[in-house]
């Protein structure tokens, strides 16, 4: 074990190159660490935002091909109804979360009143002429939301409606069960247990309902655009889907939306739905409302990506540098070689000790890496994230008009969409397993980068190392 007291006494006697080289190493070790750990921290934070926020599909009229064909001069065709049978396998899919079904219709009053409408000045009244001319068609007193879980809804998400009084729906609530606002149960008496009676439109048949809970929304009365009875906040009442099924015009739902166990499960989810679903796809489309998860993801994408560089780049030119530094070293010390060659010593020894003079150095700079990087990585990635966010919003901004809305099928808006801000912060530590990879990526590294420039050893003979050095 001679060779490794030589190696011990010549990293002492040239102070100077090894703290060179270990330097050299520390920024190794340093960078290979922060790229494993903005690694590690992005992708923590990537499984985070997808338990968070999750990921929508929504079944929606393909517009997108309607436009086309009536551009086309295709006349236009009546879409068929979104009929609960033809897509209730879906929900049953095992990338599905949760689902929401939503049907808007409207009904009449019978024995309970409607909140009036407050006319401002210059209101006109409405009235809506029957096809015929002859008269007018008749105007609902109130407004229905079929759905089959109330809480899944995006007023009662945002807190501007709540339950106060008795249940929402759930999933398990079928038949005419009503919950109805504050103000409309006030002005008509009613609580929980009692019973109402709505019309259909078209039948004029009363249906009773029985009022299963009672909610207040933070949306005054009269803040409607028109000034109609149904178009009253205070006259919205939300039942069953079955329940709704019968006061609409064809008996179609408005939409039905998925919510993701995993967004990054759209993909999959999009293909099996179109397999067990029974929907017309010359009308209707899945649509994935996964913008949300796309901005929260991107800058922190970008930054993992660059951190891949960091730690191939790193490698490779850290390693070149150090192969450069062994092979300036063996040049100066060759008659020192040619003595120990001369005097019986193996030239695998002499390998060795070469190697172990950068390794003994290279774990010093590993240990004081160890140290630095949790820091170091934090800063790197903090300033690239806050570049990617600021790059993200800029592109945002010029790719969107201000106060840009979409309406899709349904009605809904860009407003009901899940919002999700983008990761402008990561928590960057380092782990056992990044210091398992960064050093056995700096051996390997230390191994190649010393045993290269040591190969011309074994063609060299003693006699030729020191004539040469003559």
């Amino acid at each position: 074990m001679d060779f490794i007291r030589r190696a011990c006494i010549s990293i002492w006697a040239k102070k100077g190159k090894s703290f060179l080289m270990l330097i050299l190493l520390f920024v190794l070790c340093s960078l290979v660490f922060a790229g494993f750990a903005i690694q590690s921290a992005t992708e923590k934070s990537a499984e985070n935002a997808r338990k968070k926020l999750g990921g929508e599909v929504t079944l929606n009229l393909n517009m997108d091909k309607l436009m086309k064909d009536m551009e086309a001069g295709k006349q236009p065709k009546e879409a068929p109804p979104l009929k609960l049978e033809n897509i209730e396998k879906v929900k049953d899919l095992e990338q599905v979360a949760s689902y929401q079904y939503l049907v808007d219709a409207s009904a009449a009053k019978v024995d309970k009143n409607p909140i009036k409408s407050e006319k401002k000045d210059g209101d006109q009244d409405i009235a809506v002429a029957s096809a015929g001319g002859g008269g007018e068609a008749k105007m609902p007193d109130f407004m229905l939301t079929g759905t089959n879980n109330t809480d899944g809804i995006a007023t009662f998400k945002k807190g501007t409606e709540k339950i106060v009084s008795g249940k929402s729906l759930t999933n398990k609530d079928k038949g005419n069960l009503a919950v109805i606002e504050k103000r409309f149960a006030d002005q008509n008496k009613l609580k929980v247990g009692d019973t109402f009676k709505l019309k259909e439109l078209q039948t004029d048949k009363p249906i009773e309902f029985t009022v299963h809970g009672i909610y207040t929304s933070n949306q005054a009365t009269g803040s409607q655009q028109f000034p109609v009875d149904f178009m009253e906040p205070a006259n919205k009442i939300y039942v069953p889907v079955d329940a709704a099924i019968p006061f609409t015009y064809n008996g179609s739902l408005t939409s039905a939306t998925y919510t993701m166990t995993d967004p990054q499960l759209i993909d999959a989810f999009k293909k099996a739905a179109s397999k067990v679903s029974e929907v017309d796809k010359d009308f209707y489309r899945w649509d994935a409302n996964d913008e949300a998860y796309k901005k929260m993801m991107t800058p922190i994408q970008n930054v993992a990506s660059f951190a891949n560089v960091i730690v191939v780049i790193t490698a490779l030119a850290g390693g070149l540098i150090l192969a450069l530094l062994v092979l300036l070293s063996i040049r100066e010390r060759r008659f020192e070689m040619g003595v120990l060659l001369s005097l019986g010593e193996n030239k695998a020894k002499l390998i060795g000790q070469f190697l172990v003079e950068v390794i003994m150095i290279g774990m010093i700079a590993f240990s004081i890496a160890c140290i630095t990087s949790q820091p170091i990585g934090q800063a790197v990635t903090n300033h690239m994230l806050a570049k990617e966010v600021q790059q993200t919003k800029d592109n945002k901004e010029n790719e969107s008009p201000s106060g840009a809305m979409v309406t899709t099928f349904g009605g809904s808006t860009d407003v009901d969409k899940p919002k999700g801000e983008a990761i402008d912060s990561v928590d960057v530590t380092i782990s056992r397993q990044d210091m398992i990879e960064v050093g056995g990526i700096g051996m390997l590294v230390i191994i190649i980068a010393t045993l290269l420039p040591c190969l011309f050893i074994i063609r060299l003979q003693p006699k030729m190392i020191l004539s040469k050095n003559d």
